[in-house]
């Protein structure tokens, strides 16, 4: 079974992949649809295999399979925390043209997006079935900001690029592939999480877009620390190959 589950997470970002690499040639209607039914398909298969394990246990009267998902999570192989999940739904609004919510009734029932974007606090929010509900927080758990260029480590938390390489202990110019792999993420204290890290680029596409004056002043403010870190960093490189 975690074979399959693992098959089927593969599956959901291949298919993210195949669907944006022809977005210039598609009819964006048609685009959106396949986005829409690829999210639906991969939520209704997290709730499929949840309502299996459930019956599991009832039948045999055991707790091998609230077990077995537990396992699931704590590998991250669940879809509901993969962060190609937020990529997709990101990349729907995208392509949507509304302000606030997109919705659809096809295939496997309603399914609302909505983007709540609120000093309060920012929240993405997937309901499927009017009652399966996701809930992802578009706030940096470092800086307690808005995410800006957001990406996600492997354990599905989602920080800021700048914010990761400062927990990382990298440069913002090195990136985080640079990062060690015993870096621990700043939130769960799970370590190698760094090695695949995402690049939520639809999302940050998506914050971009909606919360312009934000995302302006913050590039100023990123431009200003990569150009201290840069010139820091050849200064560096330049006493070392000089041997000072």
């Amino acid at each position: 079974m975690m074979t399959k589950m693992i098959a089927i997470k593969s599956f959901l970002i291949n298919t993210v992949i195949v669907s944006v690499k022809p977005c210039f040639a598609d009819d964006q209607e048609q685009l959106l649809n396949k986005g829409l039914k690829l999210i639906q398909f991969a939520v209704m298969n997290a709730i499929a295999l949840r309502k299996i394990l459930k019956k599991y246990d009832k039948v045999h009267e055991c707790a091998n399979g609230m077990n077995f998902k537990s396992k699931l999570q704590a590998k991250h192989l669940d879809i509901l925390q993969s962060p190609w999940l937020i990529e997709l739904v990101a990349f729907c609004i995208n392509l949507n043209d509304s302000d606030s919510s997109l919705t659809s009734d096809e295939l496997f029932g309603p399914l609302s997006i909505d983007l709540n974007l609120t000093s309060e606090g920012s929240v993405l929010t997937l309901v499927l079935l009017g009652s399966e509900k996701l809930d992802c927080s578009l706030i940096c758990p470092i800086c307690l900001d808005l995410v800006f260029q957001p990406y996600a480590l492997s354990c599905g938390h989602i920080f800021c690029k700048s914010c990761a390489c400062l927990a990382a202990r990298v440069l913002i110019i090195e990136g985080l592939k640079y990062a060690s792999s015993d870096s621990k993420c700043p939130v769960c204290r799970e370590s190698g999480v760094y090695d695949k890290p995402v690049c939520m680029s639809e999302l940050g596409l998506l914050l971009q877009q909606r919360c312009k004056e934000e995302y302006k002043e913050r590039a100023i403010e990123e431009r200003k620390i990569l150009l201290k870190q840069t010139k820091e960093y050849w200064e560096m490189q330049t006493s070392h190959a000089m041997g000072l």
